[in-house]
């Protein structure tokens, strides 16, 4: 493993972006954080080890310039368009997804860069099946959501102008990610909302299988991936817990941490999405054999971290 000491991050004002800076900073990795001038407030941006970098998408030639004088030693490409199920503008998903990252990697060509890791999605493989097992980096990409497309995109696209440019370029595939900084409309932080409250929550049947991974785990998929030695340039890898688990039980799991009857758990009260697939679980084995990278926290303890972090805070979370 190797350390490094300077680092750029793009969304870090996001969920996953917001606590992978925090953990930086607590090991006094300087931040230079690429922003849009109307941008949310940075976290900890009273540090001394965090800078920002506006970026103009009318002006992105000014990008070079600016990432010149950061210097980072890794790249960390989280920002991205359309996780949330209303943010379906075309536009706003090829800039936010494939130009974003294509500007992005242009500025980079020169720089002395150890590694480019790339957020990807699960959103962008094909349907599956629980029969099929796991699925794997070889599963066919063949999204079924226009946000799925669009990162599917950025992966071939970016690894193909990587490849062009000499740039160590990794992509990271995430699954289910679920912890205290999630939007408040998602699915546990509403349920938490919900229960909490003693008030019943309308619910899909809940038979969809998912892959939950806390956002601990997640970020330090990322470090380890920035710190590993000898990862191959565009290679991909599933970051997931690779346990399937129900959106029912995942209900259940909040109910029985709050002590609410799971009666007031309205399965059935909505309908699926006509692009959700119902099985989407992935395979980390690939992963975990190039950075000795393990999940440890289950889906239980980190109901019970986002529980306490909504009560502790709960201005943060539309007040439980």
């Amino acid at each position: 493993m190797t350390s490094f000491r300077s680092a750029l991050i793009t969304g870090a004002t996001g969920f996953i972006g917001s606590a992978l800076v925090h953990r930086l900073l607590q090991e006094q990795v300087e931040v230079t954080c690429i922003v849009r001038h109307n941008h949310r407030p940075l976290p900890a941006s009273q540090s001394s080890l965090v800078r920002t970098v506006e970026f103009h998408p009318s002006r992105p030639a000014d990008l070079r310039a600016k990432l010149r004088d950061a210097a980072p030693e890794v790249i960390f490409h989280l920002a991205s368009y359309g996780v949330k199920q209303e943010d379906r503008d075309l536009q706003q998903l090829l800039e936010g997804n494939v130009s974003l990252l294509v500007h992005l990697l242009e500025a980079t060509s020169g720089l002395p860069v150890r590694r480019f890791i790339h957020a990807g999605s699960c959103a962008e493989y094909g349907p599956a099946v629980a029969d099929e097992g796991c699925i794997s980096e070889m599963h066919p990409l063949r999204p079924t959501s226009v946000y799925g497309t669009a990162k599917a995109a950025s992966f071939l696209l970016g690894n193909a102008i990587a490849s062009r440019l000499s740039i160590p370029f990794v992509t990271l595939r995430l699954f289910g990610v679920f912890g205290t900084r999630e939007d408040p409309d998602r699915l546990l932080p509403y349920l938490i909302r919900r229960l909490d409250a003693n008030q019943p929550v309308d619910l899909t049947p809940g038979e969809q299988v998912r892959d939950f991974l806390f956002e601990s785990d997640v970020v330090d998929a990322f470090i380890l991936a920035a710190k590993a030695d000898g990862l191959p340039s565009c290679e991909v890898y599933n970051v997931c817990s690779g346990s399937p688990v129900t959106v029912r039980q995942v209900g259940e799991a909040v109910a029985t941490e709050l002590e609410r009857p799971f009666c007031l758990l309205q399965w059935g009260r909505r309908q699926y999405r006509s692009d959700e697939p119902m099985w989407l679980v992935g395979d980390n084995r690939k992963f975990k054999t190039a950075v000795s990278w393990t999940p440890t926290v289950g889906i239980q303890e980190g109901v019970r971290r986002m529980i306490s972090s909504m009560r502790l805070a709960p201005e943060h979370h539309n007040a439980i």
